[in-house]
């Protein structure tokens, strides 16, 4: 079994995975190799990754996520990159059987936490030098994470500052992948933002929890 298909499944099973957000973040990566390959197998483990992440849609509406009606079911996202695999392999019995498999499959993922039920996922397309940006309340003593994954045609910035503007987390505008983890001591509110630091503009998906 190939290296990075090894450690897919692994995770999927939960064997090292820290957080789902981090499988979530991984799974997105795998299927771009998986594109850039024309790999089935490995876009068929990003599907895993994602699906069992518990994904769970959100808007960002006056300056906060806020997720979708009742609890998550299979992300959209998981099931979209499923039928990326199909296409990557249109002959193949075996492939289209898992595809199905998985869309049948009941989700696994977080039903309840700090920001609403499963981890929460939006896309944007951001223009050159623009941003968003958002505000989240944490509970003390609790792991927080925000990631983004760009479609690769521009650098990222993903910063975190408290309720004083005192920065948390910078990533610099020189990742397609940034990730913001912390640990609040006590309960407190946050502003996130994102900007597009290249020439271009660029899609992403941005997972919070």
């Amino acid at each position: 079994m190939r290296p990075l298909i090894a450690l897919a499944c692994l995770l999927a099973v939960g064997a090292a995975a820290p957080s789902p957000i981090e499988d979530a973040t991984l799974g997105f990566r795998l299927a771009e190799r998986a594109r850039r390959t024309g790999d089935a197998d490995l876009m068929l483990s990003a599907a895993r990754l994602v699906a069992g992440s518990g994904l769970r849609g959100a808007t960002l509406r006056n300056g906060r996520l806020e997720a979708g009606e009742g609890l998550p079911g299979m992300p959209n996202e998981a099931v979209a990159l499923a039928e990326e695999a199909r296409l990557l392999a249109p002959q193949d019995r075996r492939i289209a059987e898992e595809v199905d498999r998985l869309r049948g499959a009941r989700p696994k993922g977080i039903v309840g936490g700090s920001w609403g039920s499963g981890p929460l996922e939006f896309r944007e397309m951001l223009a050159p030098g623009s941003s968003i940006a958002w505000t989240v309340e944490a509970r003390g003593a609790e792991t927080a994470l925000v990631s983004a994954i760009g479609d690769g045609d521009a650098g990222l910035r993903l910063r975190v500052v408290d309720g004083r503007g005192r920065s948390v987390c910078d990533q610099g505008g020189d990742s397609h992948y940034p990730l913001c983890r912390w640990s609040p001591p006590r309960a407190g509110r946050y502003r996130i933002s994102l900007g597009n630091a290249g020439r271009v503009p660029t899609r992403v998906v941005v997972l919070s929890n």
